[in-house]
Parts: structure tokens; sequence; C-alpha cells
């Protein structure tokens, strides 16, 4: 059975609703009117997302930058303070007698040794070489090399002078020995000179013979005693003396 107060309910239930639903469809029409279509912050799972392209970004001119930076470093550039150079008058004046004297006196030159024996000048010595030559050993030279005589200290110069252009060519001759016809002979580290002679036995066969024997200072006399046997010792060279004698005339272009 329906009472008062039911169909009092009726219209205001039923106005709620449509008062309800107007409310509704206000804010929704008034929200877009106003702020445009809003994106939803929360996406489904299965919704597809695509990704604005990003905004083309213009070019940088490098070349107008490095010109501008050089530019700037150059204008940076500190500037030097010039100073005044004193005067060489003033310079002068400010020195005493003695040091005056010693920059104004003339420079002589020491004049160029040159060889007695008229084989010019000497030549330069290397500084690894073993040893000093004659002109450079006796400061007087040849005045003070000795009572030898001048034939003994023209031989040695020679000598000297060959071993010395030997040495700067790479063949590590330290000392020599040179013969009347003024033949040079450079004695090497571990290196013999034999002259070998031939005898002839009773049955006819020829045996060979050391005649003559030279080596230098670093060569042992029980190494000759072994050639002399016939016995060649380990690590030693021999040579022929006549086929390795130098002419020094001819190696150094010297005049006789």
């Amino acid at each position: 059975m329906t009472t008062l107060l039911d169909l009092i309910r009726q219209p205001l239930v039923i106005g709620a609703f449509v008062l309800s639903i107007l409310i509704v469809v206000g804010a929704y029409f008034g929200s877009h009117w106003y702020y445009g279509e809003v994106e939803p912050t929360d996406i489904p799972e299965n919704a597809t997302v695509t990704s604005r392209p990003p905004e083309p970004v213009s070019e940088i001119n490098l070349e107008g930058l490095q010109v501008e930076s050089e530019q700037t470093l150059i204008e940076s550039k500190p500037t030097v303070p010039t100073v005044e150079s004193e005067s060489v008058d003033d310079f002068l004046a400010e020195l005493s007698d003695e040091e005056v004297a010693l920059l104004t006196a003339e420079v002589v030159e020491e004049p160029q040794r040159v060889s007695p024996f008229g084989f010019g000048p000497y030549p330069e010595v290397p500084s690894d070489f073993p040893r000093d030559p004659v002109w450079i050993e006796y400061s007087d030279y040849p005045d003070g090399s000795g009572d030898f005589g001048n034939d003994f200290i023209r031989s040695m110069e020679l000598i000297n002078r060959v071993l010395i252009k030997l040495w700067t060519q790479g063949h590590r001759a330290a000392s020599g020995e040179i013969g009347d016809d003024d033949m040079v002979l450079p004695f090497y580290p571990n290196t013999v000179y034999v002259k070998w002679d031939y005898v002839e036995e009773p049955d006819g066969t020829m045996t060979r013979y050391a005649s003559e024997i030279s080596s230098g200072e670093g060569v042992s006399m029980g190494v000759h005693d072994d050639i002399s046997e016939g016995i060649i010792p380990f690590g030693i060279t021999i040579l022929d003396p006549d086929e390795n004698r130098i002419d020094p005339f001819t190696f150094l272009d010297l005049n006789q």
C-alpha cells in the first residue's frame, strides 16, 4: 500500500537522479571547453603508445666558433713590456780598465799545427782512440820525442796517421809496424800475421812452416809458439802480411 510519504519520496528521488545527470554532463562539457582534451595519466596495458618525433636540431657552424675562439685567444695574449737596451757606451762606462782591455783585445787564433815532415795538418783524433799519437804525446813534437832520430819519429807519425783513419772507418787497429819501404802493417785484435815457407823433406814431401810471425800487443807469445808448431789456436785469425800492408801515401793522399 502506497503512503503519502512514498509519493513524496518518488519525485524527490527522480529529481535527485536528474540533477545528478545534469551535474555530470555539465562537468564534462565544462572541462573540455576550458582546457581542451586531457591526456589520461593511466595507460591501459593493451593501449598502443605512439612517441612524438623529436624536433629537428639546427646545425651549428663550428668553423665560425673556431675562428671566434682563435680571435679571442689572440686578443687575450698578454703584451710583453719592452725594455730599453743599454747603450754600448753606457755598458763600457761601468767596466774597469782591465775589463775594457779584455773585451777590446784582438783575438788571436792559434795557428794550426802541421807535420814537420811535410805531411800537412794533423788529423782529428777520435775520442775513443786508445792512445795519443806522437804529436800529442810530446807537446814540443818532434823535438821532445827523445833521441830516436827523425827517421823513427817520421815512421811513428805515418803509423799513427794510418791507424787513425782506419779507426774512423771502423777497423779497430790500435798499433802497427812499418817497414823500410814505409809500408804500414796494422795490428788488429786476435789477429796474427804469418808468412809461410816450405821445406822439402828427404822423402820428397813439402812441409809448411811459419818463417815470420807478427801481431799486436793483445796476442801472447804462447800463440806464436803454437803457430810455430803448426797449431792454430781457437779464436785467432791468420793473415798474410804481404796482402795486408798499406801504402800510407796512397791511403792518406800524402806527398812523399
